[in-house]
């Protein structure tokens, strides 16, 4: 489901993990879930504002849904990642801008929002780099 490399539409309501996955995407995939729970441990403990924003666990959380084929709205991963509008917009337009991710659609209440290319790349090179996890 990485945006900009097809033009197909995920179904909704795939299962998050396929039986028939690769061993080396699952442990990829695991990975990305531990490290999520771990950024969201950490919001627990400490301030966001204080221990960093939102762009990482934003990025997992699209990662882990572009693995599912899950398509998240902007309101989603707000709600995904206990942020209030207005910092789920900023982060969003940030990786947005970055080149991170992309938003397709027209209607402002149904548009997807989800890894591009470079995006899916660069969290697949950093999630399997990640010592210990």
């Amino acid at each position: 489901m990485t945006f900009g490399a097809g033009d197909g539409s995920p179904e909704a309501g795939v299962d998050i993990m396929c039986a028939d996955a690769d061993p080396a995407d699952a442990a990829l995939e695991a990975r990305a879930r531990r490290l999520l729970g771990l950024a969201r441990l950490r919001d627990e403990h400490f301030r966001r504002d204080v221990m960093g924003d939102g762009a990482m666990t934003v990025m997992l959380s699209l990662f882990l849904a572009d693995r599912a084929a899950i398509p998240l709205t902007r309101a989603n991963l707000a709600l995904t990642n206990l942020l209030d509008g207005n910092e789920a917009e900023r982060v969003v337009e940030c990786l947005i801008h970055a080149g991170l991710v992309a938003q397709t659609g027209a209607n402002p209440d149904r548009r997807t929002v989800g890894l591009t290319p470079l995006g899916s790349a660069r969290m697949r090179s950093y999630i399997s780099d990640y010592p210990d996890i």
